[in-house]
C-alpha cells in the first residue's frame, strides 16, 4: 500500500511538471511569435490537466490512502480508478494543444467524468461504511458529492457546442458553476477531511470549534454558487448568496481557534511543511474573506469583469491553497527527508514563482480597473512561470532522487 501512494504521488508531481510547463507555454506565446501553437488550445490543455493530472489524481489519492480505512483503500478498483484518472488526464494533455475542442480532446474529457463518477459510486459506499469521525466523514462525503456534481458545468459546455448556442449567460454559468463546486466543493472539503484525519492520528481530539467549522463549510457550499450567478438580477439570487455568506463568516470564525491549535510544533515534525501548511491555510481565510466581497455587485462586476482578477483569485486557491497543502502532506510523509533534514529548495524555487505570480496578477487587475495597465506584466508574469516551472522540476526530481536513494540505503541495510 506505501509503494502504490508513493507512486501515484510521484506522478502527481510529474504531472504538475506538465501543468508549469503548459503554463511557461502561455505566458511564451503572449510574448513572441510561436506559429505551431494556439493560445485557446492551450489554455484547454492547462486547465484540464491542471485539474485531473495534478489536483484531481493528487487528492483523490489523499481522500485514498489518508481518510479511507486501510482495508478499504486496498480494493484493486481504486488502482484502477486511478490509472483511468491519469489515462483520460494524458490524453487531454496530449489532444488539446494541438486539436484544442474535438473527437479526441472530447472523448478523454468525457473519460475523465466518467471515471470520476465510478469513484463517487465505490468510494460513496465505502465512506457510508466506514468507522471514522462523522467530521472527516461528512467532509469526505460533501467532497465527493461536489466532484459528481461539478460536472453540471462541462455538461452545460457541451450543449453549447452541440447546439452552438450562442447564449453567453449559459456559457459563464457553466463555467463558474464547475470551478465553484471543484473550488469550494472538492478541492476544499478533500483538505480538510484529510486534515482532520491526520489531526485524529496524531491523538489529538477535535475540539467543538472543529465541528462547528464543518457544519457551516458544508452548509457554504451550494448557496455561495449564486455569488457566481448574480448578473441574472434576480433577487432570490441575492438573498441565497447573503445566506451563504453568512456561513463563510461562521465558518472562518470557528476555523480560527482550530487554526490557531494546529500552528503548535508538536503538530509538525518539519519546519517546511508547517510553513507549507500556513500559507495555504492562510490563503484558505483570504479565498473565504475574498468570496464574500462578490456579493457587492459593483465589487463582483469589475471582479468578474477583470481577466487577471479572475486569474489571479483562481490561482490563489489552486496554487497557494490547495497545492501548498498537497506538497505540506508529502514533506510531513517524509518523501523530501535525507538525513533527517528535509531538502527544502525546490519549495522555496516554487514558492517564489506562486508568490511572485500572485503579487503580479493583482497588480496587473487592480491596473486595469484603473486603466493604467502596463505591458511590462506580462514579460515578469513570463518570469515568475520560469519560476514555476523550475520549481515544479525541482520537486520531482528531488522526489525520486530520494526515492531511489532511500532504496540503495534499504538494500545496502538488508544486504549487512
Amino acid at each position: 500500500m506505501i509503494k502504490e501512494k508513493r507512486f501515484w504521488i510521484g506522478l502527481s508531481l510529474l504531472n504538475l511538471v506538465v501543468v508549469a510547463l503548459f503554463g511557461f507555454l502561455m505566458r511564451s506565446k503572449m510574448l513572441f511569435p510561436i506559429p505551431f501553437l494556439d493560445y485557446r488550445n492551450l489554455l484547454s490543455a492547462h486547465s484540464h490537466f491542471a485539474f485531473g493530472g495534478w489536483v484531481g489524481l493528487a487528492l483523490i489519492t489523499l481522500l485514498l490512502y489518508d481518510v479511507l480505512p486501510k482495508e478499504q483503500a486496498q480494493k484493486k478498483i481504486y488502482q484502477l480508478i486511478l490509472s483511468g484518472i491519469e489515462i483520460s488526464s494524458v490524453g487531454m494533455a496530449l489532444s488539446f494543444p494541438f486539436f484544442g475542442y474535438n473527437f479526441v480532446s472530447i472523448f478523454f474529457s468525457t473519460l475523465y467524468i466518467v471515471v470520476t463518477y465510478v469513484f463517487g459510486w465505490v468510494v460513496f459506499k465505502d465512506l457510508k461504511k466506514a468507522a471514522m469521525s462523522p467530521v472527516v466523514k461528512w467532509l469526505s462525503l460533501g467532497a465527493v458529492a461536489s466532484l459528481i456534481l461539478s460536472s453540471v458545468g462541462p455538461a452545460g459546455l457541451s450543449y453549447i457546442i452541440i447546439t452552438k448556442s450562442t447564449n453567453s449567460l449559459l456559457y459563464r454559468d457553466s463555467i463558474y458553476t464547475f470551478l465553484h463546486l471543484q473550488y469550494n466543493g472538492f478541492f476544499t472539503l478533500t483538505i480538510f477531511a484529510a486534515f482532520f484525519s491526520y489531526w485524529i492520528k496524531k491523538g489529538f481530539s477535535l475540539p467543538p470549534s472543529a465541528k462547528r467549522f464543518t457544519f457551516f463549510l458544508l452548509a457554504s457550499v451550494v448557496p455561495t454558487l449564486f455569488l457566481a450567478l448574480l448578473w441574472h438580477n434576480l433577487i432570490i439570487f441575492y438573498v441565497i448568496a447573503a445566506a451563504g455568506c453568512l456561513c463563510i463568516l461562521f465558518s472562518v470564525y470557528y476555523f480560527l481557534p482550530v487554526f490557531h491549535f494546529s500552528l503548535q510544533k508538536t503538530f509538525f515534525d518539519s519546519s517546511v511543511a508547517r510553513t507549507l501548511w500556513t500559507v495555504s491555510f492562510v490563503s484558505f481565510i483570504i479565498k473565504m474573506v475574498l468570496t464574500i466581497g462578490t456579493i457587492y455587485p459593483s465589487l463582483g462586476n469589475a471582479v468578474y469583469g477583470a481577466r487577471p482578477v479572475i486569474i489571479g483569485f483562481l490561482h490563489l486557491v489552486f496554487l497557494a491553497f490547495v497545492s501548498f497543502y498537497l506538497l505540506s502532506n508529502i514533506v510531513r510523509e517524509g518523501y523530501f527527508t535525507a538525513f533527517r533534514k528535509v531538502v527544502a529548495y525546490p519549495f522555496y524555487l516554487f514558492g517564489l514563482g506562486v508568490l511572485a505570480n500572485e503579487i503580479l496578477l493583482m497588480i496587473q487587475g487592480l491596473e486595469i480597473l484603473l486603466k493604467t495597465n502596463n505591458p511590462v506584466y506580462n514579460r515578469l508574469l513570463w518570469g515568475a512561470a520560469i519560476l514555476l516551472l523550475t520549481g515544479a522540476l525541482a520537486l520531482a526530481f528531488e522526489f525520486y532522487r530520494r526515492q531511489s536513494a532511500n532504496k540503495k540505503a534499504a538494500g545496502v541495510t538488508a544486504a549487512s
